[in-house]
């Protein structure tokens, strides 16, 4: 059952980050039962999660079952088995309070973490979004961005401030927006960037995850729709912004 473990992430559009816990979650799920799939042997593995957090918990049990079921589609099973989770992740309220981010323009020394930051917040792009953008996919003309991930391309308006201060800060010899020598910086450099400048701010409690949720927060308050800004941040379903707008 492990020979089929990489022909099932090569059959999903992941990550990398994504297909190393994938491959490390079904491995141990495999070794775990012996390459042999029983309810018994299930209950066992299921009974083996226990000590774990429930956010682990629940995503190992999400692995192993899209895995099952790969292998029941796929002929390897001759039934589709199913591992349950009763546990719920707790909810936080969530804070609809909008950030005035009209500092974030404001002149700073951590250009790299401002650009990021205005990005994030102004067009609710995430890091691994920033990591692909070329200066081609800028259009100045039309002030729109196009962002390529996953085999979707969105085209996004930049508000003409934005515009402004990425034309300002571009170079002629730059492939990538956020450029390392003609190749792309790794998500923890973005990170990294992100907190210098936010913490520059006195803001270092906000973390890239806060950015994006007042982007949808200021695109509510602007009276878009929740499919509007679905659609803007490249989600499949409107359904995880619902708490938003209710």
């Amino acid at each position: 059952m492990i020979d089929f473990i990489q022909e099932f992430i090569d059959s999903k559009s992941l990550s990398e980050n994504s297909r190393n816990a994938y491959f490390y979650d079904l491995q141990q799920f495999v070794e775990a039962v012996d390459g042999k799939v029983s309810k018994e042997k299930l209950a066992l593995y299921e009974h083996s999660l226990a000590p774990l957090k429930t956010s682990a918990k629940k995503r190992k049990i999400s692995a192993v079952n899209q895995f099952l079921y790969f292998l029941y589609d796929t002929e390897r099973l001759d039934r589709f088995y199913k591992l349950s989770n009763k546990e719920k992740l707790a909810t936080k309220p969530v804070s609809k309070e909008l950030l005035d981010y009209s500092a974030f323009y404001q002149e700073s020394s951590y250009q790299a973490g401002q650009l990021i930051a205005l990005l994030m917040i102004e067009l609710g792009l995430s890091s691994s979004d920033l990591q692909g953008l070329k200066v081609a996919d800028l259009d100045r003309t039309f002030a729109v961005l196009r962002v390529q991930k996953a085999g979707l391309v969105r085209v996004l308006e930049v508000p003409a401030k934005l515009l402004d201060y990425m034309t300002a800060n571009l170079s002629e010899e730059q492939i990538y927006l956020f450029d390392n020598q003609g190749k792309s910086y790794s998500r923890q450099w973005f990170f990294n960037q992100l907190k210098a400048f936010l913490a520059s701010l006195g803001l270092e409690d906000l973390s890239a995850q806060d950015m994006r949720r007042q982007y949808v927060l200021h695109q509510k308050a602007a009276g878009k729709s929740l499919l509007e800004v679905s659609r803007n941040l490249g989600l499949k379903s409107p359904v995880t912004l619902e708490k938003f707008y209710n």
